[in-house]
């Protein structure tokens, strides 16, 4: 079996089980093809504008089956598999190490491909897996009040830890494998990196919150001077979180 065509079925198998209905068809009809012509044009016809696979968000709001803590893993696995499988439609007879899928496949590859040139932006824009991961809350511009809630967390660890899971998932055709643990939440690490990550926050005056939904107002000091703000982790002597240099500005 084709490293494309094993991609397809871990593909439609992450669809069926969030009850992504449409797509999981779409895939099931990509496999026949590939099988029955060796024919990609079907997958890489996914790939376009409003409405095509990259419109896709696996999230609870979409009605998908997932948990608050599975929706931000099983989000960032079908994002990375996403592109892995565009990839790979373009080289479905190649065979591929994961050195070198982290090497060639950018995260936002599948939706640049709806642009004229996307095959040619720059690696600034391709999204590779060696970007510095974020966390991403929310700040008070004036006050400087920090909040971030525990989807946050779920989504900086599952952005840090998919992309090599997946690229070496893919390089032992293992991916459908992957798909279950990481719908199961059984990822080696988790639990101690979801403790450290959360300490990192407090320890950076940054608050760990239960809300989630967005806070127009701060409740510090009632500014509505608010923005979606990031944070990078320094592991130094001690674990904390430090801006990143693509925010706003504080006001004071």
């Amino acid at each position: 079996m084709t490293q494309y065509e094993h991609s397809l079925i871990a593909m439609k198998r992450l669809l069926d089980a969030v009850h992504e209905n449409h797509w999981a068809q779409w895939i099931a009809t990509d496999i026949e093809q590939w099988r029955a012509a060796e024919d990609t044009s079907h997958h890489l016809s996914a790939y376009g504008g409003m409405g095509s696979f990259n419109d896709v968000i696996i999230c609870r709001g979409n009605q998908h089956s997932v948990t608050e803590i599975t929706e931000a893993w099983a989000n960032t696995l079908f994002e990375w598999l996403k592109s892995v499988c565009y990839f790979l439609a373009n080289h479905p007879n190649d065979s591929f190490t994961p050195e070198t899928l982290a090497n060639r496949v950018g995260r936002h590859d599948s939706s640049l491909a709806a642009f004229v040139g996307g095959d040619r932006a720059p690696a600034s824009m391709r999204g590779y897996a060696t970007e510095p991961v974020k966390l991403q809350g929310w700040r008070c511009l004036q006050c400087g009040q920090s909040e971030v809630t525990n989807r946050d967390i779920e989504y900086l660890m599952a952005q840090d830890l998919i992309p090599d899971m997946v690229f070496s998932a893919c390089g032992s055709q293992s991916l459908d494998k992957l798909v279950d643990k990481v719908l199961a939440s059984d990822v080696t690490g988790a639990d101690e990196t979801r403790k450290m990550l959360a300490a990192a926050a407090v320890a950076s005056d940054i608050l760990l919150i239960t809300r989630d939904a967005w806070n127009w107002k701060c409740p510090h000091c009632d500014s509505d001077d608010t923005a979606v703000y990031r944070w990078v982790l320094r592991l130094d002597n001690e674990c904390r979180f430090e801006p990143s240099t693509d925010n706003l500005p504080l006001r004071r």
